[in-house]
């Protein structure tokens, strides 16, 4: 038989090992989860890429939402476009692809009703926007080879106009919506090796896209030629507006949609104020940003969000 002393001492051996064993998982348990935040990335979350040049670029190769766990944070293509032109006005589109036709809808009563505008004919819906008269403008995949086309709607929602060889506006190829068009025609692919998340511009010669990385490309020369400004991982969403560009997704601090403005001027980025669009759900590929002057409006999954005080507050619809 042992002396007592000696099994004293395996006891006590014994319980600090069990307390040290405890304390690890402890440890483990409570460690946050990896969370993608505006200019850094997570060491556990890659964005999707571009597939290599023999396999087709379509859109269908990113992780389509609906197989997105609703805790995964992976930036996701965008399924969506929202194109605010007041504080109680506003367009919206699903996307569509080449054989599924997007769907567009408006709001006049800040975004607490939505209804058909027009039948669209298009898929994917690359781009929305106004003309000068008012007059709502698309442009995306038209036909069976899903070629670009440019459409234009009175206020009746009847088709005004329509071209397949738009000039004059930024555009995404309907085609390979990662190909950028510029005003004067100039083609790019300023993501290489990525997907871009989205498109803005506030003139006919500087524009901005961010990428599923977070990369940030601007041209100050009508798309002819494309530069790194800035990095800003977790970007869901673009948009332009107000005099400002506007991005959303996954900030720091934000349980919610992190959105921040930018200012961009002489071919500089510069990072304006952020804010936080707290309980909306952050689904990949289920996002859209829009602005004017009066407002900035946040569509995710089935909610609208209208911020009219900068994005010092927002108010759901």
């Amino acid at each position: 038989m042992l002396p007592l002393a000696v099994v004293a001492v395996l006891v006590a051996l014994n319980a600090a090992l069990i307390a040290l064993l405890l304390q690890s998982q402890s440890q483990v348990i409570a460690e946050p989860a990896g969370q993608l935040t505006f200019g850094s990335v997570s060491p556990t979350e890659s964005a999707p890429t571009r597939p290599a040049q023999d396999e087709s670029p379509s859109v269908s190769t990113v992780p389509s939402p609906s197989s997105t766990p609703p805790t995964d944070r992976k930036v996701a293509v965008p399924t969506r476009l929202l194109l605010a032109t007041s504080a109680t006005s506003a367009w919206r589109a699903s996307v569509g692809a080449c054989k599924t036709q997007g769907r567009i809808e408006r709001s006049t009563d800040g975004g607490k009703s939505w209804q058909q505008a027009v039948k669209a004919t298009q898929g994917p819906i690359v781009q929305l926007g106004v003309e000068s008269n008012g007059n709502l403008y698309t442009v995306g995949g038209a036909g069976e080879d899903c070629s670009m086309r440019y459409i234009s709607y009175s206020k009746e929602g009847v088709i005004a106009g329509q071209t397949d060889k738009p000039l004059g506006i930024w555009s995404r190829d309907s085609k390979d919506p990662d190909q950028i068009q510029g005003p004067a025609s100039a083609r790019a692919t300023p993501c290489k090796g990525q997907y871009v998340v989205g498109l803005a511009s506030l003139s006919t010669s500087e524009a901005l896209v961010v990428c599923t990385g977070g990369l940030v490309m601007v041209t100050s020369n009508s798309g002819k030629s494309w530069k790194k400004s800035d990095e800003l991982v977790g970007t869901m969403a673009v948009s332009s507006g107000g005099g400002h560009y506007w991005v959303a997704g996954i900030g720091e601090n934000c349980r919610g949609i992190s959105v921040r403005s930018f200012t961009f001027t002489k071919g500089k980025l510069s990072r304006g104020r952020s804010s936080c669009a707290t309980d909306l759900p952050v689904t990949p590929g289920q996002i859209a940003i829009g602005a004017n002057d009066k407002s900035i409006w946040l569509w995710a999954g089935n909610e609208v969000h209208v911020s009219t005080d900068r994005g010092k507050t927002w108010q759901a619809r």
